[in-house]
């Protein structure tokens, strides 16, 4: 036997509710003949009949009673699997899953979300927050729609857009000696404890293009995997850290830290929206991009 058909689930509900083929089809906007051709579809599919024509209308048999409780069930569960359905469809134009690297999440990404708010006031935003390699996997899966994440960024499975540029800075706590010195080389840095982010982020990947793997492998480096807690060592006078100027400037500002000049030219890094090739975006991820490459 095979599975109920809606269809048929639909009229036999509609004979059983009007009492009446003829109410039945009017109801549904079928002709009389359809309405009784799909019922006797139905009785024959079920082996039993279902409805007894009476001089006034139909009556249910016993077999058409038990039925007629779950064709209602059924009907109401399709309709709800329908709306619900749809209901997700548009929440997921009005909501994106947006992947932002540690630095970006707390420098860059309140007033983005400020400035799509304007724009979109009941979108949803699901923020995955990570080092650049997480998020460039997340993007590669599908499990963030854009990830906004550090140079050096790259993947052969996404699409690379810079957005913004920054350099990475020498910083140091008020009273250091070399705030005084008119800039230090690298060598200069080698012979410092350095403070720095872990293997797998945008930054730990510049620094060591800058100081070279092998000193970042010493005993004179810390690791640590929060840009703030680099900040508040160097504070504490543990070390000096090359970190990006976006997420110095406000200690600068403040003079709690100090920018030391490097004796050569510093590494320019851009900050990059990653997505998968080929992939459309949806209307929030349209908007969002817009608002990064504009600024």
């Amino acid at each position: 036997m095979g599975l109920l058909d809606t269809g048929k689930l639909q009229i036999f509900t509609a004979i059983a509710q009007e009492g009446s083929f003829t109410r039945a089809a009017e109801r549904l906007s079928l002709t009389q003949p359809t309405v009784s051709q799909q019922l006797a579809s139905l009785e024959k599919m079920l082996g039993t009949p279902l409805v007894i024509r009476q001089p006034r209308g139909v009556k249910l048999t016993e077999a058409g009673e038990t039925l007629l409780g779950y064709a209602e069930r059924i009907l109401g569960l399709n309709q709800e699997a329908i709306e619900k359905t749809l209901e997700t469809a548009e929440q997921a134009k009005r909501s994106i899953r947006l992947g932002v690297g540690h630095t970006l999440a707390i420098y860059l990404l309140p007033n983005l979300l400020k400035q799509l708010r304007q724009r979109q006031p009941d979108v949803e935003i699901r923020i995955l927050a990570g080092n650049t390699g997480d998020l460039l996997e997340a993007a590669t899966n599908e499990q963030v729609e854009l990830a906004l994440v550090g140079s050096p960024a790259a993947h052969p499975q996404l699409e690379i857009t810079p957005f913004m540029e920054d350099e990475l800075i020498v910083i140091a706590p008020p009273d250091d000696p070399w705030v005084e010195l008119p800039g230090v080389t690298l060598d200069d840095l080698r012979r410092r404890t350095l403070i720095t982010r872990e293997n797998g982020s945008a930054l730990h990947a510049s620094v060591r293009e800058l100081v070279g793997a092998d000193y970042l492998g010493s005993s004179q480096v810390i690791i640590l995997e929060e840009t703030e807690a680099i900040k508040r060592s160097v504070e504490a006078k543990l070390g000096i850290a090359l970190i990006q100027g976006i997420a110095a400037q406000q200690e600068l500002d403040r003079g709690t830290l100090r920018k030391v000049p490097l004796k050569k030219k510093i590494i320019k890094r851009s900050y990059n929206i990653a997505r998968k090739r080929n992939r459309e975006l949806s209307p929030v991820g349209e908007v969002l991009q817009a608002i990064l490459i504009e600024e």
